[in-house]
């Protein structure tokens, strides 16, 4: 059985996918399924349709990105299944932001993630939920793709491969 990561926006979810992608099966359900309506309206029948295939395709891959929006953790948590979050601290809010600029990331996406960063982060740090198992990326220059945790992970999936 693979692991669930909830990724908030700019932790490196795209760059762990393109270099860990060959040493560890991934399966992304941010870009698999939708989780708004055609009016950008959460709705809980895809939320629950993206817990439903996430569920469905956890023991056949090594890691399971799901967003890390309070909707996406509900629903995680309402089923009561576990999941790692990776996020940053609100002191590195100019660190992201000035990567997705750099990025080239559609400016209202980079609008939205300027004015709710530190609301964001602090709806994570609140989150008292038994399933969620917080990473708070603090430093500078920290990512998933950089996480020892992460790598210990990955490290493992490779011995086991090689028996």
């Amino acid at each position: 059985m693979g692991i669930i990561i909830s990724s908030f926006i700019g932790c490196g979810r795209e760059y762990f996918k393109n270099t860990y992608g060959k040493k560890a099966k991934i399966f992304d359900a941010v870009e698999k399924t939708p989780l708004t309506d055609v009016d950008g309206t959460t709705n809980q029948d895809l939320l629950e349709e993206c817990y439903n295939k996430v569920m469905s395709v956890v023991d056949n891959y090594d890691i399971v990105f799901i967003p890390s929006s309070s909707d996406m953790r509900g629903i995680f948590n309402e089923h009561n299944t576990d999941y790692d979050i990776f996020y940053p601290s609100s002191e590195r809010r100019g660190e992201f932001i000035e990567n997705q600029v750099i990025k080239r990331t559609n400016p209202k996406v980079i609008r939205e993630l300027d004015k709710n960063f530190e609301e964001w982060v602090d709806d994570i740090d609140n989150d008292e939920s038994q399933n969620c198992y917080k990473h708070k990326l603090s430093n500078k220059g920290e990512f998933i793709g950089n996480s020892p945790i992460i790598m210990q992970y990955i490290n493992s999936l490779e011995h086991d491969k090689n028996g």
